[in-house]
C-alpha cells in the first residue's frame, strides 16, 4: 500500500466526513508476522489515528476514548529520533482548561509522518483555534 498524500487525504476527509489511517504493511508484519505472510488469519488492522470533522483520535495510552475537537488542540510538532519521526499533539484537557497535555501519536502509518503533521496543521487552522 502505498502512503497518501496530503491532497488525497484532503479529499477523502471533504467525501467522508472521515478519515481512518491504520499500520503500514511494515508495522503490520512487525506485530503479526503469521498472518502476514499467510499462515494465520488475522483479523482487519484496526485504525490508529482518525480525523473528521469533530476532531482527532489516535489509539495510544492517555489520547481521550471520544477524540479531541478541533478547539482542544493547541500545537502538532514533528520529533525526529533517529530515522523515525514522530508527531506529538499538545491538547488542552477539560477539565483542566489552563494546562496542556502532549500526547504522541503512533508511527509506522500509511501516512508520511511530516504529510500527516502538515495535514492536520492545516485541518486544525481551518477548523480550530490556531495559534
Amino acid at each position: 500500500m502505498e502512503t497518501k498524500r496530503i491532497d488525497a487525504l484532503r479529499a477523502e476527509l471533504a467525501r467522508d466526513g472521515e478519515v481512518a489511517i491504520g499500520f503500514n504493511r511494515t508495522k503490520q508484519f512487525l506485530r503479526n508476522p503469521a498472518g502476514f505472510l499467510g499462515l494465520r488469519r488475522s483479523s482487519p488492522p484496526s485504525p490508529q489515528v482518525i480525523v473528521n470533522n469533530f476532531g482527532l483520535w489516535a489509539a495510544v495510552d492517555g489520547f481521550p476514548e471520544g477524540g479531541v475537537p478541533w478547539a482542544r488542540i493547541l500545537e502538532v510538532h514533528i520529533t525526529k529520533v533517529n530515522v523515525s519521526s514522530y508527531i506529538d499533539v499538545s491538547i488542552r484537557t477539560p477539565d483542566t482548561p489552563d494546562r496542556r497535555r502532549s500526547l504522541r501519536l503512533p508511527h509506522m502509518l500509511t501516512v508520511d509522518p511530516e504529510d500527516l503533521a502538515k495535514w492536520i496543521v492545516m485541518e486544525l487552522m481551518e477548523r480550530g483555534n490556531p495559534i
